[in-house]
């Protein structure tokens, strides 16, 4: 197995895109936060949050974990990074006063799951750079042979 090391060039373009990855998994459990909290209060807007933005990154960080360590997501993760958000597309959907608002509010809380998918693939990505193997492919093909 090689190992090959980022360049500064390489380090600061990933940074330079992890930054707004982040800032829009913030900005979006911020959104769903104020919507939630004007339609049913801010207790509730908290508890909304933590059950979808929060669980959502959770296993975003889970997920990156995993990648970053050069093994592979259990499909748990993966799906649960896109049916909490979805829950709380709902829910989002579900709090919007009028017709014009129910999209805003359904999409917001979205904002967590690219985020989190985006990191986690990038990661996959450094890790498939620099250490020469990719977890989730191999994860893929021992799956496909066990279906033999």
């Amino acid at each position: 197995m090689t190992s090959t090391k980022l360049t500064r060039v390489q380090i600061g373009v990933l940074t330079a895109a992890f930054v707004p990855m982040l800032a829009t998994g913030v900005f979006g459990g911020i959104g769903t936060y104020s919507n939630i909290g004007h339609a049913y209060g801010k207790g509730t807007a908290l508890g909304a949050l933590a059950a979808g933005e929060g669980a959502t990154a959770v296993l975003a960080l889970v997920l990156l974990g995993l990648t970053m360590l050069g093994q592979s997501s259990p499909r748990i993760v993966r799906a649960g990074l896109w049916a909490l958000p979805a829950a709380a597309a709902v829910m989002g959907a579900m709090a919007a006063p009028d017709p014009g608002r129910t999209v805003i509010y359904a999409l917001t809380p979205m904002g967590m799951s690219v985020s989190a998918e985006g990191m986690a693939f990038l990661a996959r990505r450094i890790v498939v750079h620099t250490d020469g193997r990719d977890a989730e492919n191999e994860r893929h093909t021992a799956d496909l042979v066990q279906a033999l």
